[in-house]
C-alpha cells in the first residue's frame, strides 16, 4: 500500500508515495511522530494522577517492567538535569558570573 507524503523542501510543495513500512520508518526518525507525541501526552496524563491511581495501574505491570520505566525514567531525569544545569551556566557565564560565585553566594545565603 502507498501513502502520499507531503513535505516543503526550500520552499517548494513537494509529493511522493512511500510504503506503509518507508513511511514509519520516516515518522519514527522525527522527533515529534505522532506515536510519539500520543506517547508524551498519556505519559502526561499519568503523572497527573494521583499517586494511589498511579500505583493500583502499577500492580497490574510486571515488575521487570516497571524496573525497565523506572531506570528509563531515570536517564531521562539525569539528561533533563544536565541540560538545566548547562543552560544556567551558559546564563551565568552571558551575564559575567562564573559557577564559583554563585556557590558562595548560596554559602553565604545558606541556600541549598
Amino acid at each position: 500500500m502507498l501513502i502520499p507524503f507531503r513535505f516543503i523542501s526550500k520552499g517548494q510543495l513537494h509529493t511522493m508515495s512511500l510504503s506503509t513500512i518507508e513511511m514509519a520508518r520516516v515518522l519514527e526518525q522525527l522527533e515529534e511522530s505522532p506515536e510519539k507525541i500520543m506517547f508524551g501526552k498519556l505519559l502526561a496524563e499519568l503523572g497527573s494522577q494521583s499517586e494511589e491511581r498511579v500505583r493500583s495501574a502499577a500492580h497490574q505491570v510486571p515488575l521487570k517492567y516497571l524496573r525497565e520505566l523506572v531506570y528509563q525514567f531515570n536517564q531521562v531525569i539525569d539528561d533533563r538535569r544536565a541540560e538545566r544545569l548547562e543552560e544556567l551556566t551558559q546564563g551565568l557565564q552571558q551575564d559575567g558570573l562564573s559557577a564559583d560565585e554563585l556557590y558562595q553566594y548560596m554559602i553565604q545565603r545558606k541556600i541549598r
